[in-house]
């Protein structure tokens, strides 16, 4: 099954796709084709669309039973630890895309400039909150890696902090290499977690709902835990975005810890600037410990990869 959805596209590009597919509703066509096919047909889009924007979605044996492909999007498809979403785009991502399509007259210049003073009005008054991203994510080309540290990995609802939640919290000590003391706490939610995220996981809401924890509470063991120790991650700024986000609404100070970003660590030791997924990256070393979308086991994950690491 596939579905492909066109935005201001030649009518001729219509009348191609209409042989294979039907159109449900304006621009928008749904059918079941063959791989080659859908390829072909994507190819043809992709050929004939010129200003215009399409999206593909199919259906393909992956954990989510689908795929998307993007043209001419301001949209983003991102990598949420093997899980594809569509990510809307940044206020300058879509100016700088509306800028590529489009051959602008004295007048669209006009209300460019006009929506671009606006939005540096917004700003002035309205500043960014850069209090949730850390600004201590150590590097680690120095060569100084810590041996005691404590591993931190967040299972969540979502991508955005002030809107999504934290469901799960995993943590390791390690001392001098070796794990000393383990944490992990489901987290009750407010709200219902969505089905991608419960088939991604296996947490499901009934599993929150019987189990999960008050946030505050396991904020407070959190912080306990960490003490004054470095912390590890892989792609740690999310986490701590996160964490930060919640004790701060909590009433805590923000966790301020030297961080050590083992998808960093990776690129360094790889000179490669690609951003990989912690199962791809424990796949390449050839690790024991293999990330499940669960806490405390990717933190396994991740306290392997970074002894592996650091040592190569």
């Amino acid at each position: 099954m596939i579905v492909i959805t066109l935005t201001d596209c030649p009518k001729s590009l219509r009348g191609d796709l209409s042989k294979w597919l039907l159109e449900i509703s304006t621009g928008v066509f749904v059918g079941k084709v063959s791989a080659r096919v859908r390829d072909n047909l994507w190819k043809r889009v992709k050929d004939s669309v010129k200003n215009g924007r399409a999206t593909l979605v199919y259906t393909t044996n992956n954990e989510q039973g689908m795929d998307f492909r993007l043209h001419n999007s301001e949209n983003q498809i991102i990598d949420f630890d093997g899980l594809k979403l569509v990510m809307k785009p940044s206020v300058s991502r879509v100016r700088h895309l509306e800028q590529k399509r489009r051959n602008f007259s004295k007048a669209a210049q006009f209300r460019m400039t006009k929506r671009k003073q606006a939005h540096t009005q917004h700003e002035q008054y309205e500043p960014a909150d850069h209090s949730m991203i850390p600004s201590n994510i150590s590097s680690m080309s120095s060569g100084c890696y810590p041996a005691d540290y404590v591993v931190l990995d967040l299972e969540t609802s979502g991508l955005r902090e002030k809107l999504d939640e934290i469901i799960e919290v995993g943590m390791l000590k390690v001392a001098a290499g070796r794990i000393i003391g383990s944490y992990q706490a489901l987290i009750h939610t407010k709200k219902p977690i969505p089905r991608p995220i419960e088939k991604l996981t296996g947490i499901t809401n009934e599993m929150l709902a019987a189990s999960g924890e008050n946030l505050k509470e396991v904020l407070a063991k959190v912080e306990s835990f960490i003490g004054k120790n470095c912390l590890v991650g892989h792609n740690i700024a999310f986490d701590m975005k996160f964490l930060n986000h919640a004790l701060q609404k909590a009433g805590h100070s923000v966790i301020t810890n030297p961080h050590y970003d083992t998808m960093t660590l990776y690129q360094e030791k790889r000179d490669s600037k690609k951003r990989i997924s912690l199962a791809d990256m424990t796949t390449i070393l050839g690790l024991s410990q293999k990330p499940t979308h669960r806490a405390l086991q990717d933190c396994r994950a991740v306290q392997e990869a970074y002894e592996v690491l650091k040592k190569k």
